[in-house]
């Protein structure tokens, strides 16, 4: 290929098959012998073409802010300003972007893969069919963090500095492993250097210390590096602690972060399907990104409107989005190591196989909720006032208006652009030579990706766990011939049959553990005959062909942050600490963290420069474990929940690796240190109750059901129930 035409992503292959999960991966011998052996050959430093090395596909994310070498005709001509980045975080196009991204390494990956099964098939007739049919079906994998596997730690497959493959004629061979790490090669890439406390904060504001990352001194990618300049050692061991912290003292609830993972996806499918697809713009910038610019802020919701922004608004409003879980990975996975600063994150291999799941996540919610999309046309704010989304600077590809007095420094440094679905995603360009779209990369798109996922079973036992059956209950399928969320046998009436797109969500609900019925079922367990949960008064009322699930609300908190305040990516801790009636004993534990990925404040990335010199804040939810409230209400005897909520739980704020910089105790110490006001995060409470449609299952509608409904669960009755934390509250540890 001549270095002045483009590298095009036409999809690996020439037909779809199914991307595996990096561990089943590893059971088809010929296919991740190709895969180790492919992705090897293109970190070559002289692999060609050189837009398909691995380097300068990392690169692509960050560092060393160079174009990349397969989209030339995106180089910088004569009087454009220097290069800043193709940065799609806090933005609508956070999903869609990174999938041509990952299929580029994919096919990359493909075609390495192809030469190599090709010499095989010459060099070993009898085995040529085989090797050739290996490499045709090879799809880039994904590593699926929502399952923990059957001993709940980071999988061996990225532990191990080396693997093992199979060859022809059953013979073994040790190679590197392509999942272990990257050698940045020396130099290191441009741009790389140690990022000290200085950096982050280079004001000198923060009552704390940060300890320097050393991405200049490196010389391969790290997870969760100890703080040393020259050859740390990766702290496995404390990644594994964080996956499995237990959410309660007594050690009784479900892991840790396996679990608020697991949580936190299952709430990417709560959102509501009665939504006009007119309005899907809403609901897509809310799933999409952290940065939500059409939602309503926190001091909004303290005095909400009554028009049909305000109605979309407070069924949004506790919903999590696709970037929230993606954020926790990367600090789970990088502790202070490069996955934990977007800069760098791209360089170590297991980036793609994180962000091929979120792109699986991300199929199966345009599978569930096939009418909401970003569109082309903007939003209605709050005030009635039509606006288009935005993003201040990145997006290369796309010229800058100049300042029309250089010398202001009130003017925006950077241009402003509009994000549509028919927007560029440079520097990627599809088979026709232009760049693809949002619209492009939709999974009921016509233009063609090569891959698919692989059908999911949903059991008997998990859809209702009250009513243990076996076998199959739901087969969740991409194929886009197949009807969505089949149900196995004819279980519904006629008159409520339950619509393809109701069994989807509903499946996926409880496939990422969202059942209600059960999770109160268990709670009366806990809770005894003595006791119940008293809950706010109802306020609206339920649809008329849904049954509410009794005796049950959804409890959320909303936490708003500034990305930017340290200048390195940071996350916030939700605890709980119940007293019982004697003032002596106390119940504490863990609810769930949300990950704020940022990169420092010297970044050379212009969309996030810009989104700083804007103040621009980012959105969370963390949900609050049904079994969690009433183990708390029996410690502390306290009954009311939103009483409960208040008097018990507490935030912190901790670095990436998990050390904590401050906090919210429950009594002040004489010498505590307070954190600057603007440094606090937005913390405030909500709660919905929950219907689902009835599913012609034969029970008395006037009281709590028996069975997990086969339908989904929808949320109505959203109320507000304050603030939590004020800033006088918080001081540095």
């Amino acid at each position: 290929m001549a270095s002045n035409n483009p590298y095009l992503i036409t999809g690996a292959g020439t037909d779809v098959q199914p991307r595996l999960e990096i561990r089943k991966l590893i059971l088809k011998d010929k296919q991740f012998a190709l895969f180790v052996l492919a992705w090897n050959e293109i970190r070559k430093p002289d692999y060609k073409p050189p837009a398909a090395r691995y380097g300068e596909q990392a690169g692509i994310h960050g560092m060393p802010y160079k174009t990349w070498l397969g989209d030339p005709a995106g180089q910088p001509k004569a009087g454009d300003r220097t290069f800043t980045g193709y940065c799609n975080h806090m933005s609508i196009h956070f999903p869609t972007w990174h999938r041509p991204a990952i299929m580029l390494l994919e096919q990359s990956i493909w075609e390495a893969a192809t030469r190599q099964a090709q010499q095989y098939a010459k060099d070993n007739p009898t085995e040529a069919s085989e090797w050739l049919d290996a490499a045709n079906k090879l799809r880039f994998p994904y590593w699926d963090w929502t399952d923990p596997g059957d001993d709940s730690k980071f999988p061996k497959i990225f532990r191990d500095p080396r693997v093992k493959i199979r060859v022809p004629k059953g013979a073994t061979e040790d190679h590197p492993n392509p999942l272990y790490t990257y050698d940045l090669g020396s130099p290191l890439p441009d741009g790389f250097r140690d990022r000290s406390s200085s950096e982050f904060d280079p004001e000198g504001r923060l009552p704390f210390n940060i300890p320097t990352a050393y991405f200049g001194s490196w010389k391969r990618t790290y997870r969760w590096p100890t703080h040393v300049k020259n050859n740390p050692t990766e702290q496995i061991d404390k990644l594994d602690s964080f996956l499995n912290r237990k959410s309660s003292s007594q050690g009784t609830a479900s892991r840790g972060s396996w679990a608020d993972l697991k949580k936190q996806v299952s709430s990417l499918f709560l959102y509501p399907e009665n939504i006009a697809e007119s309005d899907g713009a809403y609901v897509w910038d809310a799933f999409s990104n952290t940065g939500a610019l059409s939602q309503p802020t926190e001091a909004d919701w303290r005095n909400p409107g009554n028009s049909h922004y305000w109605t979309i608004a407070r069924q949004l409003r506790g919903i999590a989005s696709i970037e929230q879980p993606h954020n926790l990975v990367h600090l789970l996975v990088g502790g202070l190591g490069h996955m934990m600063d977007n800069d760098f994150a791209s360089f170590d291999p297991i980036f793609f196989l994180h962000h091929c799941n979120v792109d699986r996540i991300l199929a199966l919610w345009e599978q569930a909720y096939p009418k909401y999309f970003m569109g082309n046309d903007g939003y209605i704010d709050k005030n009635g006032v039509k606006q288009q989304f935005k993003q201040i600077g990145g997006k290369f590809g796309w010229k800058d208006a100049p300042k029309k007095n250089p010398n202001d420094w009130r003017e925006p440094t950077f241009s402003v652009n509009d994000l549509k679905g028919n927007t560029p995603l440079t520097p990627f360009r599809k088979a026709d030579g232009s760049y693809w779209t949002s619209d492009d990369t939709r999974w009921g798109s016509k233009v063609p990706k090569n891959y698919t996922y692989e059908d999911i079973p949903v059991e008997k036992k998990l859809a209702d766990p009250l009513r243990p059956t076996t076998g199959l209950f739901m087969n969740l399928s991409l194929a886009p011939s197949a009807a969505l969320g089949d149900v196995i046998g004819d279980t519904h009436p006629p008159a409520s049959r339950i619509t393809p797109a109701e069994n989807t969500r509903g499946g996926l609900q409880k496939l990422f553990g969202f059942n209600p019925v059960p999770a109160r079922q268990h709670a009366y367990e806990l809770l005894g005959e003595s006791r119940k949960l008293i809950y706010p008064e109802i306020q609206k009322p339920r649809r008329a062909d849904c049954d509410p699930i009794y005796d049950f609300r959804l409890w959320v908190m909303r936490i708003r942050v500034d990305p930017h305040m340290l200048g390195l990516s940071y996350l916030v801790n939700i605890g709980y600490r119940a007293l019982d009636v004697t003032g002596n004993n106390i119940l504490s534990g863990h609810i769930g963290s949300i990950a704020v990925l940022t990169r420092s404040k010297e970044t050379q990335c212009a969309a996030c420069q810009g989104r700083r010199e804007e103040k621009v804040k980012s959105v969370y939810t963390i949900m609050i474990h049904h079994k969690t409230i009433a183990q708390m209400a029996v410690h502390s005897g306290e009954m009311h929940v939103v009483q409960l909520l208040q008097k018990s739980l507490s935030a912190e704020i901790a670095l990436p690796d998990g050390t904590a910089i401050a906090n919210t105790p429950t009594t002040l110490p004489p010498n505590a240190k307070p954190i600057p006001e603007e440094f606090t995060p937005e913390i405030t409470l909500h709660s919905a109750a929950l219907e689902a449609r009835f599913d012609g299952t034969d029970h008395d509608r006037t009281k709590a059901q028996d069975h997990a409904p086969l339908t989904p669960c929808e949320t109505y009755d959203w109320q507000f129930h304050g603030s939590l934390f004020p800033a006088q509250s918080w001081v540095a540890t």
